[in-house]
């Protein structure tokens, strides 16, 4: 079987009963032929997340340490196939999302691949945001060669990731923006239109304007100043 037929993808959960059968079910409902595991990292919840991820047939691997960044890498290591994809616990892909990732990595060179986002919950401002202006914004990064992996909806290789020695376990939020800066030295990144998730607006609806000044500034600073070490932290976001 061809290295792109074969997909992990990893869901980091932490106190997600309410939401983790969106993706979950999601995940159950794809158009694909090829082999996929589906790995949710359940990070010190405390609720029945892992319960009902094994309801759905998922993987569950423990994390203790509570952390985005830390949730994500434990996947990863956990991860078997050679392309490892991440959405959230809140998130729901499109039927044709793992056919979609194994087209983006059609080519050998490829590294990564990212997609757009919507949201399944807003019909109003914030979904008209994130459908045109958030997809302008990939869009514009990737042509100016500074792609951005985004945690809601990318695929990464495996031994790429390897090679780059994985997430940075010192950021607690951008981690994914710091992987794609490092990732794209190994190969190509790749935007694909057709790769579409819809998540939850809830961190819009809960934060609004800080939402976005804490992606902005962590987004100055790990891609044009290049220094991860400056990227903020939310005040406990997971």
């Amino acid at each position: 079987m061809k290295n792109n037929n074969r997909i992990s993808v990893v869901i980091p959960a932490y106190n997600e009963e309410d939401w983790i059968e969106l993706p979950l079910k999601s995940l159950e409902d794809q158009e694909f032929d090829g082999e996929y595991e589906v790995i949710v990292v359940n990070n010190a919840s405390t609720d029945q997340t892992g319960q009902i991820a094994e309801a759905f047939g998922a993987r569950v691997v423990e994390e203790p340490k509570k952390g985005y960044t830390r949730a994500c890498q434990t996947g990863f290591e956990a991860a078997n196939n050679p392309i490892i994809a991440v959405t959230d616990a809140d998130t729901k892909v499109s039927d044709d999302w793992l056919n979609e990732i194994r087209n983006s990595f059609s080519e050998t060179e490829v590294v990564g691949a990212y997609g757009p986002i919507t949201f399944h919950d807003d019909d109003g401002y914030y979904n008209w945001l994130a459908k045109y202006g958030f997809t302008a914004f990939l869009k514009l990064n990737h042509w100016i060669g500074k792609p951005h992996l985004d945690g809601f909806n990318m695929a990464v290789s495996q031994k790429a990731f390897e090679e780059v020695g994985g997430f940075n376990l010192s950021m607690q939020s951008a981690s994914d923006v710091d992987l794609s800066q490092r990732l794209k030295n190994r190969g190509k990144i790749v935007y694909n239109k057709n790769m579409n998730v819809q998540t939850s607006a809830r961190r819009l609806q809960d934060w609004g304007f800080k939402f976005f000044l804490h992606h902005a500034i962590n987004y100055f600073n790990v891609v044009w100043l290049r220094r991860p070490d400056k990227a903020r932290d939310f005040d406990d976001i997971r």
